[in-house]
């Protein structure tokens, strides 16, 4: 926890130590990567409050505007601002006032911290006294920038940027970026501005391009805190618009699923529900595949849709594949029916079906939004265990599928619901989480690298199964007083619940020698945490990396030509690789 402390009584919050980048795969129709989820937040909770802001940066270079430019609808929040890269020759660009500008030089200056008697509390230790001193002119410029701005713009708030974003840094010593962000408004019923909301970002390297969105992206953050401190009974957005959904303007009126358990054994409400002509379908083809509308939303047909010739040459087939349909659930505050469909294998989508297309679920299900996620996997998970229980496990006789698809029940009366069966994933790191050890499995491409993976055997708790794959897939052993549960994930692969831990190796160990089990793996290695981090920066920027055609294609373009990738976000792998990379 990094504080400012001064007379202004500035609220520092937090460090952030690696930028999470949200670029992913884009289409046309999607939004610019500058738009990120913070900046959709800022502009729908400045929508929301009918409140405006203006802004000045220094080392973003006018990321922080651009960023809030491209949301849709920015126009109505924010009327402008300025880039002062360098304050010595910005003058004419601060509102063309001399004062002003005279103050931010004076702030600047080595004398200004102690003038002020401004501290901040918590800086690394290894920071050398003049990159603290640096640090520190940006304290007091921020909170001046911020306060005059608001002031000047006549906005509700005022967001000021300075610090330093690399490759090269002054004072010499620096290796690492830094900014300071100030938020300036007036509190709920008052007329003066104040200085609401203060932050330090440190970033551990100097990639420039990679400090600025993480400084912008924290502004936003910043703005959205600051707006709450003004007035706490402002509604806050919690989630990114989402453009490629139907559903209220409402803000708290997001989609979710129901899975209504409660209904699938009422034979009356089912029929009713399998009847309705609203009813959403989550198509699944064979084991595998899933009918997408776009990169990050599922096609979810209802039966009042033409869509429906494309995929059957028979009305027999299409009442088949109805009568076989599984019942998900309901959707949102409209209690909309979903149901799993299952087709064959062979199946293909004509060209006039809207632009839906099948893709490999397992691949592509993690670049869907999370409710999209969380349906692709649900109806895979019951299509495939409907097509492996087709006969009692018991007895052996045939069985029919009852309360809704989601019961198996024989002729002799035995019943049998899906099982998942629990499996543990593990980022495991040295001692001291400078290095983590991943490794790569037969079926993943030779530049995707991952946490290590495996069953729970019966009579076996969490732990020990993660200390005995460890063991048999590397030959490491790992701390078990170190083994921390992180969190959790459905993959229905055949049907498995992952469980993520993070754990480290023993100290007397440092970099544990490796050696791999050639059945279960191909290569392990110990990996810096930066490259690592990296490595996870040019994932987002391809996105579907476990599909081999994403990645040529960029290799093709000459776009990246590393030899390490990590897997997408979504995916609980990459979920713990996240997390360590922002211990």
């Amino acid at each position: 926890m990094i504080v400012i402390r001064s007379p202004l009584q500035a609220r520092a919050l937090y460090s952030l130590r690696h930028v999470k980048r949200q670029l992913s795969s884009t289409t046309d129709s999607q939004q610019s990567s500058l738009a990120t989820q913070p900046f959709q937040r800022l502009v729908e909770t400045l929508k929301s409050s009918s409140q405006t802001c203006t802004i000045i940066e220094s080392s973003c270079g006018g990321l922080i505007s651009s960023s809030l430019m491209s949301v849709p609808g920015s126009s109505r929040v924010y009327f402008g601002g300025t880039v002062a890269y360098s304050t010595k020759r910005a003058g004419k660009l601060l509102c063309g006032d001399e004062e002003l500008h005279d103050r931010l030089l004076k702030s600047t200056s080595p004398a200004a911290s102690d003038d002020d008697k401004m501290m901040i509390v918590g800086v690394e230790e290894h920071l050398s006294e003049e990159t603290k001193a640096y640090i520190q002119s940006k304290v007091k410029w921020t909170q001046e920038a911020a306060l005059f701005y608001c002031k000047h713009m006549d906005t509700d708030f005022a967001i000021a940027e300075g610090g330093a974003t690399g490759p090269t840094f002054h004072p010499e010593g620096m290796k690492a970026g830094f900014a300071v962000l100030a938020v300036a408004g007036r509190r709920s019923g008052q007329d003066d501005v104040e200085i609401l909301a203060q932050k330090l970002v440190l970033s551990t390297h100097g990639d420039r391009e990679m400090n600025m969105r993480l400084y912008a992206d924290a502004a936003a953050e910043l703005c959205v805190e600051a707006m709450n401190i003004a007035d706490p009974s402002i509604e806050m957005t919690t989630e990114q618009p989402d453009t490629n959904q139907v559903q209220s303007t409402n803000v708290t009126d997001k989609l979710y699923l129901d899975r209504s358990s409660h209904l699938r054994s009422d034979a009356e409400v089912m029929k009713e529900l399998y009847n309705r002509s609203d009813a959403q379908h989550v198509i699944v083809k064979g084991a595998s595949e899933v009918l997408f509308g776009s990169d990050d939303q599922l096609s979810l047909p209802t039966l009042e849709q033409p869509f429906w010739g494309t995929l059957f040459e028979t009305d027999d087939a299409k009442n088949e594949a109805l009568e076989n349909r599984t019942f998900l659930g309901r959707l949102g505050d409209e209690q909309t029916p979903l149901f799993a469909m299952y087709l064959p294998e062979d199946t293909n989508v004509s060209s006039d079906s809207n632009s839906s297309y099948f893709a490999n679920t397992r691949s592509r299900a993690p670049m869907l939004s999370p409710l999209h996620n969380e349906i692709a996997l649900t109806a895979t998970a019951y299509v495939n265990w409907r097509d492996s229980h087709r006969f009692c496990t018991r007895c052996g006789s045939p069985v029919e599928f009852v309360q809704g698809g989601t019961c198996a029940k024989c002729t002799s009366g035995h019943m049998a619901w899906p099982r998942q069966d629990p499996s543990i994933i593990v980022l495991v790191t040295n001692a001291e989480s400078t290095h983590a050890l991943l490794a790569r499995s037969p079926r993943h491409p030779s530049y995707l690298y991952t946490a290590l993976a495996g069953f729970v055997e019966p009579g076996e708790n969490m732990e020990t199964a993660v200390a005995r794959e460890v063991h048999e897939e590397v030959g490491v052993h790992v701390n078990h007083h170190s083994i921390n549960y992180i969190s959790s994930q459905a993959w229905p692969f055949p049907q498995s619940c992952m469980i993520g831990f993070h754990a480290k190796t023993n100290a007397a160990d440092g970099l544990a020698s490796i050696n791999i089990d050639p059945e279960e793996i191909v290569d392990a290695r110990w990996f810096e945490k930066e490259d690592v981090y990296l490595a996870a920066r040019d994932t987002d920027m391809m996105g579907a990396v476990l599909d081999r055609q994403v990645v040529e294609a960029q290799q093709a373009n000459g776009n990246w030509t590393g030899s390490l990738l990590v897997p997408s976000k979504g995916v609980l792998a990459r979920t713990l690789v996240d997390h360590w990379l922002e211990e």
